[in-house]
């Protein structure tokens, strides 16, 4: 049996991810960008890269002003981040329960930004299911 999305091994954190519990004061400001421009994610914040039922998962994600979505998934959850200012998104999602299956395992997590023309970019962060 396999799980998809699991790995048994994780991925790297990408060099733009911060994991604090508190959110750093000095994110960088979103860089101006033309719409049909490619989309880039220029700093991300993440309070926990290890979700448990019960908690909260907070993240603040920095990008280029022409993005017009930026989406965080496994292969176990979706969540459509919140668009609060040009080129800053955020998230406030708390875990309910997983599925026994689910847990004690290594995900990847996609963190993918879209501009209007559906162009995106990723990144991918390792994320461990309690």
């Amino acid at each position: 049996m396999s799980l998809v999305g699991c790995s048994p091994k994780p991925a790297a954190i990408p060099p733009n991810l911060t994991v604090s519990a508190r959110q750093p004061s000095n994110l960088p400001s979103p860089p101006v960008a033309a719409p049909d421009a490619p989309p880039r994610i220029i700093r991300m914040w993440f309070s926990t890269l290890t979700i448990v039922p019960g908690s909260w998962f907070d993240g603040t994600i920095v990008v280029s002003t022409n993005v017009a979505s930026v989406e965080v998934r496994t292969a176990a959850f979706s969540i459509n981040s919140k668009h609060v200012a040009p080129g800053i998104y955020r998230f406030h999602t708390h875990v309910l329960e997983l599925p026994p299956l689910s847990r004690r395992h290594w995900y990847e997590l996609y963190i993918i930004a879209r501009n209007t023309p559906g162009v995106a970019q990723s990144e991918t962060a390792p994320l461990r299911v309690e």
